[in-house]
């Protein structure tokens, strides 16, 4: 009896499923890059909060417009997404770094004040997004 099976070879052979979270998704289309989306999808889960942080530090204005979003957010429903608090978050460790002033434009008072109440924003699940949504309707 063989404990290799070829279904098991080709199974493994098989590519990962590439899927983009939905949060990251919609970052990269209200910053105004969705062609992104496939280059995020190779980005584990875990790291796409990290590597869009990493992306808007980098383009003022598409870090302007994330926080345009999530201060809609803020305004509609009290809070921003798991995923959006993590991004602001890791954009203010960014700026934070030493070594960013010669890698990244630091942002404006105004900015970075926006950023850091972004950060203490509360953080919602996106079933509470969802149903505070649905409750102001």
């Amino acid at each position: 009896m063989c404990a290799f099976s070829p279904a098991a070879a080709r199974a493994q052979d098989l590519p990962p499923s590439h899927i983009l979270n939905l949060n990251c998704l919609e970052a990269l289309a209200a910053v105004g890059e969705p062609e992104l989306s496939g280059i995020f999808s190779y980005v584990p889960d875990a790291d796409t909060a990290a590597a869009f942080a990493d992306l808007v530090v980098h383009q003022p204005a598409a870090l302007r417009k994330f926080m345009a979003k999530d201060e809609a957010d803020v305004k509609s429903v009290g809070g921003i997404s798991q995923w959006d608090h993590s991004v602001a978050a890791y954009a203010l460790s960014i700026y934070a770094l030493p070594a960013a002033a010669a890698t990244v434009d630091k942002p404006s008072s105004s900015d970075l004040k926006r950023l850091n109440a972004l950060a203490a924003a509360p953080a919602l699940s996106l079933e509470q997004m969802t149903a505070r949504r649905n409750v102001k309707r």
